[in-house]
């Protein structure tokens, strides 16, 4: 049985094992800086580390709250690993790791995941009046609003695929087509793609997340005392 188990871990795709590596990585990291937090002393000054963590994850949360209210608490963990999972994800190329968001079954997971939060946020705020959405304005509109929620599932998959595969795509055909002299200009690449897109990618979907959310919430969540 146990030989079974490691036969079918060793033949899962490469990219999966990227990806689990990754989600481990990020899950340490996060007990460690939970630890640490918990063990500030409120009378002594942090370091620059914690400083900049507090501070991000404090701007994080406004950002999330002034966008669906009083569910910031359900959907801002969620939202946060995500983006933590899709930027460590398409920084990876920067260390020759096969980025698993080139992937469609990686970017498509993560866009299911997101239309599942979107839709949970929504029944949490309005409980089954939520569904009834699909009927607005019009009862006739219900084939379109239907398509209209689950459209993003792939808008989102295919945007973020898209992006990284082809920068990944490019770099390739630099490093094969010009060799060595490849290294003189493929650092200012690896910023481009890896680095800038890589961010810009992560933040778009996590935009996207969060404005699908504060589409789906009641307006009285957004009264916050």
């Amino acid at each position: 049985m146990i030989q079974k188990i490691l036969d079918y871990i060793t033949n899962l795709p490469g990219y999966f094992q990227t990806s689990v590596i990754l989600m481990a990585i990020i899950s340490i990291f996060a007990i460690i800086v939970g630890y640490l937090v918990s063990k500030l002393d409120a009378k002594a000054k942090p370091n620059l580390f914690m400083v900049g963590i507090i501070s991000f994850i404090d701007m994080f949360n406004k950002f999330v709250k002034g966008h669906v209210g009083k569910n910031w608490k359900f959907l801002t963990p969620i939202v946060l690993t995500m983006a933590f999972y899709i930027a460590v994800s398409n920084l990876s190329g920067l260390v020759a790791v096969n980025s698993p968001t080139k992937f469609t079954a990686i970017t498509f997971s993560l866009s299911i995941t997101a239309f599942l939060v979107v839709q949970i946020t929504g029944f949490i705020s309005q409980n089954w009046r939520h569904f009834l959405g699909v009927f607005k304005p019009f009862p006739f509109m219900f084939p379109l609003n239907l398509m209209g929620e689950f459209t993003p599932i792939i808008s989102m998959a295919l945007r973020l695929f898209g992006n990284i595969a082809s920068g990944a795509l490019i770099l390739t055909i630099v490093y094969r087509g010009a060799g060595w002299i490849s290294l003189l200009f493929t650092p200012f690449l690896h910023l481009l793609f890896d680095i800038a897109f890589g961010l810009i990618q992560t933040l778009v979907f996590v935009l996207l997340t969060v404005i699908f959310a504060s589409q789906k919430i009641d307006e009285a969540d957004l009264e916050i005392e």
